[in-house]
């Protein structure tokens, strides 16, 4: 069929750390990937002409939400405890995005709730190289 629309397919989504896929998510927004800055920062001056500032920031932060009982806590509390930097990248294969950073930090150790449910257990990660690519 041409022009068929695109089906989004979240099991298709794989989450890389030190290349080992991460499993054990919690349903709904399982990962986000995101730069922390703007690439340019505008500004007008009292004559409305604009002055452009270019940010080379390359920060950036994944969080990653799992359920209380992925094996992965273990692996993320590990990394919090030793302080230890590894890689992570989040592959969306159908529309070839890839985000992320071989400088991933776990910033804290995920917050922890309990109940008569399975809870969610949220990691912030911190990339130092964070970057987007298409392939």
């Amino acid at each position: 069929m041409a022009n068929a629309p695109a089906i989004y397919d979240a099991s298709k989504i794989t989450t890389t750390v030190a290349n080992k896929i991460v499993s054990g998510y919690k349903k709904g927004t399982f990962v986000t990937a995101n730069k922390d800055e703007s690439n340019v920062a505008v500004e007008s001056n009292a004559q409305g002409e604009a002055s452009f500032s270019l940010n080379k920031s390359s920060l950036g932060t994944i969080v990653i939400t799992l359920n209380q009982t992925s094996p992965w806590n273990k692996i993320f509390n590990g990394y919090a405890n030793k302080n230890e930097f590894f890689d992570i990248w989040v592959d969306d294969p159908i529309n070839k995005e890839r985000r992320g950073g071989t400088q991933g930090f776990v910033e804290k150790i995920a917050d922890a709730t309990f109940s008569d449910g399975v809870e969610a257990r949220a990691y912030t990660i911190k990339v130092g190289d964070f970057s987007v690519t298409n392939y």
